[in-house]
Parts: C-alpha cells; sequence; structure tokens
C-alpha cells in the first residue's frame, strides 16, 4: 500500500468522465482497474489517496497518471468568470485530464466509434481476458496484431476490428510511432492519428488529448455538441467544425480540459 496527500483532485469524476475504460467503481466507493500495467484499487480518504495492489506503481507514475503536479488555476479560471460552466466547476472541482498509455489510448478510441462508455468498457474487459490472461491488463498492439479479425469480432468489437487489428499491426512493426505522435505539433499529431484506419477528427482529438496530453485538443463528439450549441450559439445547428474552431478562440492552450469539464457537465445533467 502507499497513501500520500492530494490536493484538488476528485477521483470519481476524473474516472468516471470517459476518459479511461479500465476501471470500475465499487460498492464502497474505491475503484479497481490497471494504472500502468499494475492492478490496484484507489480510494480517497479526506486529503490523502491510497493505493493498493499486490505489485504498485510508485507515487511518482501515479501522480503522473493523474496529472496531479499541474497547477489548474489557469482551468478554473476559465470556469469561474464564465456564468454557464461555473455549476460544472462547482460539482466537479477537481477533474482532471488522465495521462493513459498512448497505445491504450489510440485503441480504446478506436473502439469508441457509434460506441458508449457501458459498452467500451465491456471490450475492454474481453480484450483483456482473452488477450492477457495472466494479468488481465490491456493487450500490447503485438498481442492485438496476432489476433484474427474473426476473435476480435466475437469480444464485441464489430466492424471496429479490422481497424483496431491493422493499426495495432503497424504499431507493433514501426518502433517509434507513438514516440512520434508525441513530439510532434498538435497540428501534426492529428494528421498522424487521422491516417489510421477507422479515425477520424473526434475520435483523434480524444487519442491526443488523453494519450498525448494535447490539452489544445477538443473532441467533439454528441455531448459536446449538444452542450456547445446550447451555450454558446443560442441552440443554432453548427457543424463540429465550428465548434471546434469556437472553442480554440475561447479557451485556447486549455481548450482540452475546459472540454472535460462541459462533457462531464452535461452527461450528469449539471449544463
Amino acid at each position: 500500500m502507499i497513501r500520500f496527500s492530494v490536493l484538488d483532485f476528485n477521483l470519481q469524476a476524473t474516472l468516471e468522465s470517459g476518459q479511461v475504460f479500465g476501471f470500475e467503481r465499487l460498492p464502497d466507493a474505491s475503484f479497481r482497474g490497471f494504472l500502468r500495467g499494475k492492478k490496484v484499487t484507489l480510494r480517497r480518504e479526506g486529503e490523502t489517496l491510497v493505493v493498493q495492489g499486490r505489485t504498485l506503481p510508485s507515487e511518482r507514475q501515479v501522480r503522473e497518471y493523474f496529472d496531479l503536479d499541474r497547477d489548474l488555476s489557469p482551468v478554473y479560471a476559465h470556469l469561474e468568470t464564465d456564468a454557464v460552466l461555473k455549476p460544472a466547476l462547482e460539482k466537479f472541482r477537481g477533474l482532471r485530464l488522465i495521462q493513459q498509455d498512448p497505445w491504450e489510448a489510440l485503441a480504446c478510441f478506436i473502439l469508441s466509434s457509434n460506441n458508449n462508455v457501458k459498452r467500451i468498457q465491456g471490450i475492454w474487459r474481453n480484450l483483456s481476458a482473452k488477450l492477457s490472461p495472466g494479468t488481465n491488463a490491456f493487450p500490447a498492439a503485438s498481442q492485438i496484431a496476432r489476433c484474427h479479425e474473426r476473435t476480435l469480432r466475437e469480444l464485441g468489437l464489430g466492424y471496429r476490428a479490422p481497424f483496431l487489428q491493422r493499426t495495432a499491426l503497424f504499431v507493433a512493426s514501426s518502433p517509434g510511432t507513438l514516440d512520434a505522435i508525441r513530439e510532434a505539433s498538435y497540428e501534426e499529431a492529428v494528421a498522424r492519428v487521422i491516417a489510421f484506419p477507422g479515425i477520424g477528427p473526434k475520435v483523434a482529438d480524444c487519442v491526443l488529448l488523453y494519450g498525448f496530453q494535447k490539452v489544445e485538443a477538443f473532441p467533439v463528439d454528441v455531448w459536446i455538441l449538444r452542450v456547445m450549441r446550447k451555450l454558446y450559439f443560442r441552440g443554432r445547428r453548427v457543424s463540429e467544425e465550428r465548434v471546434r474552431r469556437a472553442a480554440a478562440r475561447r479557451w485556447g492552450a486549455l481548450a482540452g480540459y475546459v472540454q472535460q469539464y462541459l462533457f462531464h457537465g452535461a452527461r450528469n445533467g449539471i449544463l
């Protein structure tokens, strides 16, 4: 077990805001899942984060995973001065962007196309149980690349199966691919990610925001499109691209962080 002090951190909102799919909430309000490949249980005790497991990540790895050393005051400045966003801040203050494994983020958001969080979580578990039976951690790209498309379809991927398999094969056979995306500018990174099969602008922004810490990325799904139209376009029908441009103008380099409060607030009926 490791225990350390955390400030300004909402564990529940962070893990339940659609960023990552390998955690489940337990009846005692703790969370069980995988962090840096280690199976852990997480819970808050006041201002202390408790991490339990047979093998444990280091405190530094946990802090990096939850972006705990980032000063959120610039994000709060956007939220506090915007009357329509302030309720989301009041409800979910301490929601942070997870710095998850880039391959897991890329794979899982390929699975997110025309899908919902509960079904993605089910596919995550199916893939892990089938391909990583010893640990049940999310399988590596090489493991998925070796898997027959038919098997992937049977695990719940449906039409996404060939997209994930082809992406896994490319990543497994091209060392440095993910590092190149991380090191690229946001614009170049978008182009690199969209080149993978089955990925459009929304999925690319999810991959970059949650897997590569491109915090200027602003994923526009049905929830964001709906809430942005409601809050900033007087209910008018506007395109996803126009919403994305408006977010970049309004929130700039922190648009991705603001997006997470918008998304979680919309899904929970706060906005």
